[in-house]
This record gives structure tokens, sequence and C-alpha cells, in this order.
């Protein structure tokens, strides 16, 4: 595994190693296959040299929830928030945060990108229009 790709016990980790490629995914040197969660083998043919590449930053709505009752107190200013899974354009799919679009326009196949937020640890999703 590269530098650049922590261990999957360490998802904010891998995001804060990656942040300075952009948005970039981990790849799999041997067939060039990309995937996600982080982890130290290829979900596609097990080899074990993965190192993360930049990529488009782009992709679709699979799924998402509207969360209008806060889990803790701690999103109870976020509320109602977006929970979302992103089918980027190179295949992985995310679970992310939607932000900047109402919930009522929410639709699933909309086109996304990422966007960075100095709050969050972890990329989020808005619409790319």
């Amino acid at each position: 595994m590269s530098d650049t790709t922590p261990t999957p016990m360490q998802p904010n980790a891998y995001w804060e190693a990656i942040r300075p490629l952009g948005f970039a995914l981990p790849c799999c040197e041997a067939c060039g296959k990309f995937h996600f969660y982080p982890r130290p083998a290829c979900p596609h043919c097990g080899a074990t040299s993965i190192a993360s590449r930049p990529v488009s930053g782009r992709g679709t709505l699979y799924s998402h929830s509207v969360v209008y009752r806060a889990p803790s107190e701690r999103f109870k200013k976020d509320v109602p928030y977006i929970v979302a899974i992103v089918a980027t354009a190179e295949g992985p799919h995310l679970m992310t945060r939607l932000v900047n679009v109402a919930p009522d326009d929410v639709r699933t196949g909309m086109r996304l990108r990422v966007r960075w937020d100095a709050a969050s640890p972890e990329p989020l999703f808005e619409p790319d229009v």
C-alpha cells in the first residue's frame, strides 16, 4: 500500500492524506481499477499494490435520505441534511452528504461534483450545474 493510502481503520486519515491531490480514489496498480473504501488489497484482483490517483470528482446520485431528526446534539444545527450514495464517474460508490441543494430538489441520477469544505474532513458533493 502506498504512503497516500492509509489503512481501512483510518477513514478520515485517508481524506486528509489525499486532499493535496484534489479528489482521489484508491486504484490498483495491477488491474487499474478504482475502489473505495481504502483497503490493503484490491477487491477486484487481490493485488496489494494500491495507490491513490486523482479522479474527476464527478458522479451521479445513486440514492439518498433526508435526515430531519438529529441523531445527536452535534448535528442539531444541520437538520434537515441529505445523506447520499454517490456513484463516482470512475465507478466506486461513496456515502457522503449533499450540500447546496434543497431536500425537495434532490433527484436520483442528478449530476454531482465534489466540494471540499474546511469544516468537514471528508469531501461533500453538490449539484454539478
